[in-house]
């Protein structure tokens, strides 16, 4: 951001908050991580949050460069997550699916081992070129986050 490019910020922040969100539910209900991640299993859903993620990106990339392409991350992720919200009866006792065979405790793993590259990268942007704070603030929501799903799991 040293071009002065603040637009970036907004949309990371968004990003940051919504998974620390996650974070702080999971802590206080264990298991509420993998409702409210339960998208990312989904195929359909992940297909149209790519979907309009890299229309978002074609579109406004050119122009707006790296703030488009957060924007697009947090439109496509929105997306897959409205398109991937369960319509049935949240009370009714039908199998569950084999999509939803991961554990909480790998779930977080996951989101720890993409979090920890990101806040290393954050790290050397902030002396090289390139969006490092962003790159940070998303890097370290996703550790904690993965970090506080896999200790609430291994607490059960």
């Amino acid at each position: 951001m040293a071009g002065g490019d603040t637009s970036l910020l907004a949309p990371v922040i968004v990003i940051a908050a919504l998974v620390i969100r996650t974070a702080l539910t999971e802590l206080r209900d264990p298991g509420s991580a993998r409702r409210q991640w339960a998208f990312a299993t989904n195929a359909r859903a992940m297909a149209t949050g790519a979907t309009v993620a890299g229309a978002m990106t074609l579109i406004g990339g050119q122009r707006f460069g790296w703030a488009a392409a957060a924007w697009a991350l947090l439109a496509g992720a929105l997306t897959a997550f409205l398109t991937g919200r369960d319509t049935s009866d949240p009370t009714s006792t039908a199998a569950p699916s084999k999509e939803q065979a991961m554990s909480e405790r790998q779930i977080g793993k996951v989101m720890a081992a993409v979090g920890a590259p990101l806040t290393v990268t954050g790290v050397a942007m902030h002396f090289l070129p390139g969006p490092g704070f962003p790159f940070l603030i998303i890097g370290l929501a996703l550790l904690v986050t993965g970090l506080a799903m896999a200790a609430s799991a291994r607490r059960r």
